[in-house]
């Protein structure tokens, strides 16, 4: 079952709260995580290349990055090329990494999603902290509650 959740942070844990957009409003997702001392979670371009980073060290695979429409269509072009080249070669990550480095500033969103496939289920991740896919708690535990409680907590 294709899911949906939100990334929302607290004082020191990262939540995720999984919704149905067929049954519940988006906003009214927000609205109550907030009504519970929650913000919510952006994922800038530095989280979503940790969060690749983090895909291919626990043998996921990179299925696709989609950059912001501004971005140069070389770029676009290499990081497909790149991505290719990754599934028989996972060193060629630093290429992929060199390639994104001007837009990992901590304040970009130049990485507008990824696609990626962990444990034979495919998930999209989108910078506004939206993830999409099946059992939504595997790649939280596995993936994005590590990397986040590291960006945003230090540990």
């Amino acid at each position: 079952m294709n899911s949906y959740g939100k990334l929302f942070k607290g004082r020191n844990k990262i939540n995720l709260r999984s919704y149905d957009p067929e049954i519940e409003r988006y906003f009214q997702v927000i609205k109550e995580a907030r009504s519970d001392g929650l913000k919510q979670v952006i994922i800038n371009s530095e989280i979503m290349t940790d969060i690749l980073y983090a895909t291919l060290q626990l043998d996921g695979v990179i299925l696709k990055v989609n950059m912001s429409d501004n971005t140069d269509n070389d770029v676009k072009d290499n990081v497909k090329a790149i991505i290719s080249k990754l599934k028989s070669d996972k060193l060629i990550f630093v290429k992929l990494k060199e390639e994104l480095e001007w837009a990992a500033d901590s304040g970009s969103i130049d990485i507008n999603s990824i696609d990626i496939y962990f444990l034979n289920k495919r998930y999209q991740i989108y910078s506004n902290g939206i993830i999409h896919g099946d059992n939504l708690d595997l790649i939280f535990r596995e993936i994005m509650k590590p990397v986040l409680e590291k960006y945003f907590y230090g540990r």
